[in-house]
């Protein structure tokens, strides 16, 4: 005779139950992400991709950036590096379950996240509408751009363009603007 396992699904309910160990709890489908402190170079391309992002968003009124953020829907929770949430300043509310779904979404990608980043978690972005999703692959000096319909990556290897609405210019970055120099 076999026994059956029950096997804990996840929520965000959950999360308040963990220890402030200095690791990133995130919920996916029932499942615990744990993520170790980032590496100093990848908290570092996520502040030049925030103080190139922040008076882009502010001129054109699109909302905040953060990092790192929250995006929540159902019983998942996820935090990407960085994200750009379309909600003003001033109308900014307290908690993330009141936040609006964010409109672009940044992952660093590290040797403990990459998989789940480029995987799952690239997938749950799409299928719940995030309208850009960047993963900054810092090892291969590139970055991967999906929208919630493309099958494949965009490769960009020189900058980024970021063209929220059809009515502002689009951002351009510059690669090596965000990317560590070469060792």
């Amino acid at each position: 005779m076999s026994m059956a396992l029950k096997v804990h699904r996840w929520t965000r309910a959950d999360l308040a139950s963990i220890a402030d160990d200095g690791n990133r709890y995130e919920v996916l489908d029932g499942k615990l992400l744990v993520t170790p402190q980032a590496r100093l170079p990848h908290q570092w391309i996520g502040v030049q991709l925030i103080t190139r992002l922040d008076p882009y968003v502010r001129e054109h009124g699109l909302g905040i950036v953060v990092g790192p953020g929250a995006v929540i829907f159902g019983p998942n929770e996820l935090q990407p590096d960085v994200a750009v949430v379309p909600v003003l300043p001033e109308r900014m509310p307290e908690k993330w379950d009141d936040a609006p779904l964010a409109i672009l979404v940044i992952e660093v990608l590290s040797t403990t996240t990459r998989r789940r980043d480029l995987g799952m978690k690239r997938e749950a972005y799409q299928r719940i509408g995030i309208h850009t999703y960047w993963a900054i692959d810092r090892f291969q000096r590139r970055v991967m751009s999906w929208t919630p319909h493309s099958d494949e990556a965009t490769i960009h290897l020189d900058e980024l363009r970021w063209q929220p609405h059809s009515d502002v210019d689009p951002l351009v970055i510059p690669l090596p603007d965000i990317l560590p120099p070469r060792p």
